[in-house]
C-alpha cells in the first residue's frame, strides 16, 4: 500500500473527478483523522482495504489501488466529513462525535448512556437502526457521501490519575470528554473539558485534565496507562461514532459490480470492528490489570445512582434533533432494539418520552 505524500495529494486533487481509473486501476483515496493504531482504522486497514483489493481483482475486470491518508495527513479530526464531501477523501472515517450539528442525528447511540458493553452486540443492533430508520443515510447523502457503515467504539469509562471508587470522587475535578461524552460527567459536580484522543496522554500528563472518559482499547493502543493509573468501570456502553463514508461523485463513477463489493465490505467492516473491539477491550482491561491500573467495577446500584441523576438525554437530544429536521426516531428505535436484544438498561429512558 502506497502512503500518501504532500506532493502526491497536491497532484491528486488537481486530478479531475475523485477516482482516477487507467488501464482499469480504480485509485482511492482513503484516510482518517485518527492514526492507523487506532482500533477503527486498523480495521480500515487490514479488513476493508485488504479485501475490497482481493475481490474486485478476482470478482471483476478491474483492479484496486489505494492511497492511504490516516493520522490527519488530509483531514484532521473534526474535518473529514468535509474532506469526503469535497473529494479530497474518496472513503473516509467520518467521526460523528466531531460533527454534532451536521450529524446530530447519527449520534444517537451517544445520546443513550448506560447501554450495552457489548461491541458484538450493539454492532448488531445499530446496523439495525440504520436498516430501520433509513433516513440517518440520507443524512449523509445531503453531505455529498453514501453511507457504507457504522463502526462500534469500545464500552466507556472513565480513566484518572486519581482513586475513583464512588461517584463523588469526580467532584470539581477536570474530567475530559468528547462534546456528547459530557453529559455523562457535569451532573455529577465534574468540571468537563473537551478532549481530543490524540491530545489525551500529554493533556493527562501534564494536568491538563485529571481524568477523561475514555473506553478500554484505547487506554492501551495510546498508551494512557502510563500516566493515569485508576479505571472507573461504569459500563456507560459502547456507541456508534465511527462512519465509513464514500463521496458520491466517486461512487457514481464506479462501476456497479465496485459499488456492490464495496457495500458489502462496508457492512463486514462495521461487522470485524464489532468483533476486534471485543477482542481488545478485553485483552485491554487484563493488560491495565497487569500494568499496575486499578479497574474498579461499579455496581448495578452504583450505576442506577449515576444514571439517575443524568437529564433524561434521549427525551432532550429527541426534541433537538427532531427539531433540526433530523430523523430523531432513531434514539427510541436504537432504545427498543437493545431491550429486544435483552439489554436492561439502569433507567428506563423510553419510559419518560
Amino acid at each position: 500500500m502506497r502512503k500518501i505524500s504532500a506532493l502526491g495529494l497536491a497532484s491528486a486533487i488537481l486530478i479531475a473527478g475523485t477516482s482516477l481509473a487507467l488501464a482499469d486501476t480504480i485509485r482511492l483515496r482513503i484516510g482518517a483523522g485518527h492514526p492507523a493504531n487506532a482500533t477503527w482504522t486498523s480495521v480500515m486497514q487490514d479488513v476493508f482495504e485488504k479485501n475490497v483489493t482481493e475481490r474486485v481483482a478476482k470478482e471483476t475486470s478491474h483492479t484496486i489501488e489505494w492511497v492511504e491518508a490516516y493520522g490527519g495527513s488530509v483531514c484532521k479530526l473534526g474535518e473529514c466529513l468535509e474532506a469526503v464531501e469535497a473529494g479530497l477523501l474518496d472513503i473516509g472515517d467520518v467521526e460523528s462525535i466531531f460533527e454534532p450539528a451536521k450529524l446530530q442525528a447519527l449520534n444517537f447511540s451517544l445520546f443513550v448512556p448506560f447501554s450495552t458493553p457489548d461491541p458484538v452486540l450493539n454492532t448488531a443492533v445499530i446496523q439495525q437502526v440504520y436498516e430501520a430508520v433509513p433516513s440517518l443515510k440520507e443524512v449523509l447523502e445531503k453531505n455529498g457521501q453514501v453511507f457504507l457503515g457504522a463502526g462500534i467504539i469500545g464500552n466507556y469509562g472513565i480513566l484518572t490519575n486519581f482513586p475513583m471508587t464512588e461517584a463523588a470522587d469526580i467532584v470539581d475535578r477536570k474530567i475530559a470528554a468528547g462534546g456528547p461524552n459530557i453529559p455523562w460527567i457535569a451532573p455529577l459536580g465534574a468540571v468537563p473539558v473537551q478532549a481530543v484522543l490524540t491530545e489525551v496522554y500529554t493533556s493527562l500528563q501534564t494536568g491538563v485534565y485529571d481524568g477523561v472518559v475514555m473506553f478500554p482499547d484505547a487506554v492501551i493502543s495510546f498508551r494512557l496507562n502510563e500516566v493515569a493509573k485508576n479505571f472507573a468501570e461504569l459500563d456507560f456502553g459502547t456507541v456508534a461514532s465511527a462512519l465509513l463514508t464514500i463521496n458520491r461523485n466517486t461512487w457514481d463513477g464506479l462501476p456497479p459490480e465496485v459499488q456492490t463489493i464495496l457495500a458489502e465490505e462496508g457492512k463486514h467492516w462495521s461487522t470485524a470492528l464489532g468483533a476486534r473491539t471485543a477482542e481488545l477491550q478485553d485483552a485491554a482491561m487484563t493488560k491495565m490489570r497487569e500494568t499496575g491500573v486499578a479497574v474498579v467495577a461499579f455496581s448495578d446500584e452504583a450505576r442506577k445512582a449515576w444514571a439517575d441523576k443524568l437529564d433524561n438525554l434521549p427525551k432532550l437530544r429527541f426534541e433537538e434533533i427532531e427539531k433540526a429536521g433530523q430523523p430523531a426516531e432513531a434514539i427510541y428505535e436504537y432504545i427498543r432494539l437493545l431491550k429486544e436484544a435483552g439489554h436492561v438498561f439502569p433507567r428506563d429512558w423510553a419510559a419518560e418520552k
